[in-house]
Parts: C-alpha cells; structure tokens; sequence
C-alpha cells in the first residue's frame, strides 16, 4: 500500500506538532495536540500508517501523562461555565479512538 503525497506532509507535520506538544507545557495539549490528532488522522487515512501510528502513541502518552488534560477534564466535569474545557478534552480523546480505527484498518 503506497501512501498519497499529502499523507506524507500531513505525516510530518503531524509528528512535529505531537512531539512540541511533548515538550511544551499547558499549551501543547491545549493547541497543539488537537491539531496533531488532526494531521495524523489525514495521515493515517492517506495510507502513512509508519509514521500515522507514531502520532497515535506519542498523543495517547501525552494525554496520560499531561496534567493539564486532566485538569481540563475536571474542569470541564466540576465547574459551571468551563464546558470548552471538557470539549477540548473530548475533542482529544474521540480524535484517538478515530485513529486507532484508522491505524487497524484494513484499505480496499
């Protein structure tokens, strides 16, 4: 299975943003993370499942390990008025389910 042209620039940039995310506190969950999940969603889809896959597990682990998503989460669940804290939060997770369908996959 070939990968498409832009899978590879999507896989790319996906793992740059999912690897800042690693490195930079509180906003790299925040704003780059979700914009990691979504390039390497296109990627995945695209047929780039080597480097899709590497997104996929560096964003799961950040997720885990970040507190800022958790506290986004209890923020979102605790407090009146912080719902765009728990739909980012949602946001993040719905985008990982997506891609381990895409990663386990099988193409036509």
């Amino acid at each position: 299975m070939h990968s498409t042209n832009y899978a590879k620039g999507f896989a790319i940039a996906g793992l740059v943003f999912a690897i800042a995310g690693v490195f930079i506190p509180f906003v790299g969950v925040l704003f780059l993370t979700p914009i990691a999940i979504i390039f390497g969603a296109i990627a995945l889809y695209g047929g780039e499942k080597g480097k899709g896959i590497a997104i996929l597990v560096i964003n799961a682990i950040n997720l885990i390990i970040s507190p800022t998503f958790w506290l986004n989460v209890g923020a979102g669940a605790l407090e009146k008025g912080a719902y765009g804290n728990l739909i980012l939060s949602y946001f993040d997770v719905i985008g990982i389910v997506v891609m381990i369908y895409l990663a386990i996959r099988k193409r036509n």
